[in-house]
């Protein structure tokens, strides 16, 4: 007797055809590195036909001899760097890349335990065992008749009926919605990895969790994994900036295939020109409110998306009315813009009196005894630690029962001695974190005290920090904006008479531009470039080929030193102005009393006392800070008090802190 590899009964070996289902016997396997049909693997499995591979993994039809049932087991396997002999079960990886394969190796193993915690939900496929073999690793899960979505949109022409989009929207919702309690992101739905049950009932499954991660996960590694069409902007980097509405995104996408039969343009593209068509207008039979959600769930920018995915289906299932995109952008801006002149009035009016009580409130507040370590960095030519040294002082001063321990550290040593900390567990208190990776603010607490502090609600320009900080483990004390240095005098120079510019084109060619590349993502946001000059060519005096340079406001003390050259700072007026948050503080995991102090500290350095130090105090004589104060009383009186910065005064009511697209209306 044989056995059939495709439907696994038995039959005459006369046979070359099984009678059962028609398939041509062979044991063969149809690509040479699939393992070869009858291989057994665990001492239990008979490996069949590959049902279908991709770029991590091979998935076969297999038998299992003790349950004497067909399931489906998924093998590691990356032809980028491991192959297989035609015949032979081992895998061979390419020596270069053994790091590369323990870790995806790894990540199958965590797959399965992901997968394996959801074995009783109806829309995620269960996973029976998984084990090492071969050099590799294999994931035994129930096998599941029927075929992928992307398969049934082909079968039926991509014309498929209204109910049946409802009915895949809400199953792949229930599956994310228990991924997202459980704080697991998919990070690859798309409608190959929808999964279309055969049967009385139709069920639908998301598969493929090899893409899955832990929102809290800090593994350095983090694989960019993309699907164009349907993958959010936020996913083609490793800024870690994914949540529910990454998965919200990518159903959307679906589901706008599926409503029209045509893939989305990339989100890179859309994030340039959006010429996504809504779907309404490629299928007049959906309703406006479809039309509008499925707009939202593929908004590029991620905070104009829904927050989760109940929102999505609450709106899908015509619970919600969903306002158009561009009609809900505006009553952002409008209600920004009012918040904006309504806290200016109100500060102008009331400043001197809420300084008056935050100083006595804090003054009888009792905060237990406590010491607690300050750790910053500093440049050669800076005046941060003359500006803490006197803010301690103060604080000190009202709040005699903590004592504070600073530390000054240059710049070239601190995030070494930072991250050597972080490893031995000796973290300091309050720190110094911009630009700190993810593996040290582990170790750090969410700043809700902060939040709810009136210090942070003196600071004008945190609107977007919980969509830039969605975990609240770090406070920005100040903002970098985009800033053209202009030399008017000296060796070569070129004449511009306003403070402001809106596009490179702006300025002269004969000026020849440099666009300072270490600030490529400030300008990009700001001015779409498609490439970026050393600013060496602007700020070496000896071989000065330039006489503009498009930088960023941080740049401000190393265009000071250009001693023999006469300078202007020229802003950007646009209707959005991208700004960056900066000068990002947090507070490590510590005792409830060093925790209370180092909260009230961080406040304090949110409020016009510290905030006046460090941005004011000593800008003159060259000794200039170059962040630009998030407290707004501080902003305005900095942009008063200095010629260079007073234009910042006119055009700050069009800062923004994530990436927006412009209105096409």
């Amino acid at each position: 007797m044989r056995r059939c590899y495709f439907c696994f009964t038995e039959y005459e070996e006369s046979f070359t055809v099984c009678p059962h289902c028609g398939q041509v016997h062979s044991s063969d396997p149809v690509v040479p590195i699939h393992l070869t049909p009858g291989t057994l693997l665990a001492n239990r499995y008979i490996v069949g036909m590959a049902a279908n591979s991709g770029g991590f993994g091979i998935v076969y039809r297999a038998w299992d001899t003790k349950l004497e049932t067909i399931i489906a087991i998924k093998e590691f396997f990356v032809p980028r760097f491991m192959t297989r002999v035609e015949g032979v079960k081992n895998v061979i990886v390419n020596k270069k890349s053994q790091e590369e394969y323990e870790y995806r190796k790894k990540r199958v193993l965590a797959e399965a335990r992901t997968m394996a915690q959801f074995g009783g939900h109806r829309n995620i496929p269960n996973v029976f065992e998984v084990f090492e073999e071969n050099n590799t690793a294999y994931i035994v899960m129930e096998f599941m008749q029927g075929c992928a979505l992307d398969e049934y949109l082909l079968q039926h022409n991509g014309q498929v009926s209204l109910d049946f989009v409802l009915l895949v929207a809400n199953e792949v919702g229930h599956a994310l919605q228990a991924l997202h309690e459980h704080k697991i992101i998919h990070r690859d739905v798309a409608p190959d990895n929808i999964f279309i049950c055969s049967g009385r009932d139709i069920t639908i499954k998301l598969t493929d969790f090899g893409a899955a991660r832990l929102l809290d996960e800090t593994d350095d590694s983090i694989d960019i994994v993309l699907k164009p069409g349907y993958s959010p902007v936020e996913q083609y980097d490793k800024s870690l900036n994914i949540g529910p509405w990454t998965d919200v995104y990518a159903l959307g996408a679906t589901l706008y295939v599926m409503l029209t039969n045509t893939k989305p343009d990339e989100s890179t593209n859309r994030k340039i020109e959006d010429t996504v068509v809504p779907p309404i207008e490629l299928n007049p039979k959906i309703s406006n409110n479809l039309n509008n959600t499925i707009l939202k769930a593929m908004a590029v920018q991620r905070h104009m998306r829904f927050k989760n995915v109940e929102e999505f289906l609450n709106a899908i299932n015509g619970e919600k009315k969903i306002v158009p995109l561009n009609q809900e952008k505006r009553r952002r801006r409008m209600r920004r813009i009012a918040g904006i002149v309504a806290t200016c009035i109100f500060i102008s009016a009331m400043a001197t009196l809420l300084f008056n009580l935050l100083v006595t409130k804090k003054e009888e507040e009792n905060l237990e005894a406590a010491t607690i370590t300050v750790w910053f960095s500093v440049t050669e030519k800076s005046s941060e630690e003359i500006a803490m040294k006197n803010m301690i002082d103060d604080f000190s001063s009202k709040y005699k029962s903590i004592t504070i321990h600073y530390e000054a550290i240059p710049e070239t040593e601190y995030y070494r001695r930072i991250r050597e900390a972080s490893k031995e567990g000796k973290m300091p208190t309050l720190f110094e974190s911009t630009g700190l990776h993810d593996d040290v603010l582990m170790n750090t607490i969410a700043l809700d005290n902060v939040i709810d502090s009136t210090q942070y609600d003196e600071c004008i320009f945190m609107d977007d920090y919980l969509t830039c900080y969605p975990s609240k483990k770090q406070m920005p004390l100040a903002i970098e904006v985009p800033v053209a240095y202009v030399i008017t005098s000296g060796y070569k120079y070129t004449s511009y008479e306003s403070d402001y510019f809106t596009d490179i084109s702006d300025f002269d060619s004969a000026a020849n531009v440099s666009t300072d590349k270490r600030y490529a993502d400030l300008l990009n946001d700001n001015f779409n470039l498609s490439g970026f000059a050393d600013a060496s060519a602007f700020l070496n005096p000896s071989r000065n080929l330039s006489s503009v340079m498009i930088s960023s406001s941080m740049a401000i003390n190393e265009v000071r030193d250009l001693q023999s050259y006469g300078k202007k700072y020229v802003y950007c007026d646009k209707p959005k102005l991208y700004c960056k948050y900066t000068y990002e503080w947090s507070i490590s995991q510590c005792s409830q009393n060093e925790q209370k102090a180092a909260e009230v500290l961080l406040s304090w350095m949110l409020g016009t006392v510290y905030q006046g130090k460090l941005m004011l105090d000593y800008s003159a004589n060259g000794l200039m800070v170059p962040e630009i104060p998030i407290n707004e009383a501080c902003f305005i009186e900095k942009t008063s008090q200095f010629d260079s910065l007073k234009p910042l005064k006119s055009i700050y009511g069009n800062f923004v802190f994530y990436e927006e697209e412009e209105d096409n209306d």
